[in-house]
């Protein structure tokens, strides 16, 4: 697999961009740390994308399920109530699974 961090061309493919100053051993260390840190920085911002599209997701369903509770339930409050909590209760699954997205 290729590093992350792309070699300029001309240079050895062990040392990417290494300030003056830097031995060979503090380069390859360097090179490692901001490949380490990229890696680290694209996982986190896939799982805040898989995070806001769980949410989003979840919200429209629980709209959609809150929407077919009212028209289902015809007025009647006893079924309304037991409608409701089913719709509360995804509702609360569904935040769960979002909180489940470690960052």
């Amino acid at each position: 697999m290729p590093p992350p961090v792309p070699r300029p061309a001309g240079r050895s493919a062990s040392i990417a961009a290494v300030p003056d100053g830097f031995s060979r051993s503090e380069g390859k260390e360097l090179s490692r740390f901001q490949n380490k840190e990229i890696a680290r920085g694209l996982v986190s911002s896939t799982r805040v994308q898989a995070a806001g599209m769980v949410a989003a997701v979840g919200l429209q369903t629980t709209a959609m399920l809150s929407r077919e509770a009212l028209f289902q339930a015809d007025g009647d409050p006893a079924t309304a109530a037991r409608l409701n909590h089913i719709v509360d209760q995804y509702a609360a699954y569904v935040g769960n699974e979002v909180a489940r997205f470690q960052y």
